[in-house]
């Protein structure tokens, strides 16, 4: 099964790197004038960034693509989004997001081997960042 980024078909296996670590809870904590710890919590509705990502181990490249599918990307990520995008994953999970502009390049891509003239067809390693609205 593969991932949906709006219309662009992924990879299934893109790693999802940042899955764990980000918490659902919001806290704030101050000290009082008098001392005393005050500290407030409440469910983080928003805000989880998902940063999908391919690469290489020891089995060799996994979650590449095509450099026609980086450019249908790096199109998407160049626009203002006037509505979130929807994120379904491979395993079914369904996010509503917007690229993560602020935490470096929202798309980044890098050939797997360097040819040039480039092709449609040249396979690349990508990262996305994403942020869940």
């Amino acid at each position: 099964m593969s991932v949906l980024l709006g219309a662009i078909e992924l990879p299934g296996d893109l790693r999802w790197a940042d899955e764990f670590a980000w918490g659902p809870v919001a806290s704030q904590v101050e000290v009082a004038c008098n001392g005393a710890l005050w500290v407030e919590e409440s469910a983080q509705l928003a805000g989880r960034p998902i940063t999908l990502e391919s690469g290489t181990d020891a089995y060799g490249h996994w979650a590449v693509v095509s450099r026609q599918t980086v450019e249908a990307l790096w199109t998407l990520a160049s626009a203002p989004l006037a509505a979130p995008l929807v994120l379904v994953l491979e395993d079914g999970r369904t996010f509503n997001v917007r690229f993560r502009h602020g935490d470096g390049a929202a798309l980044e891509a890098t050939p797997i081997v360097h040819i040039a003239p480039h092709v449609a067809g040249d396979l690349y390693h990508i990262t996305i960042r994403l942020l869940q609205v």
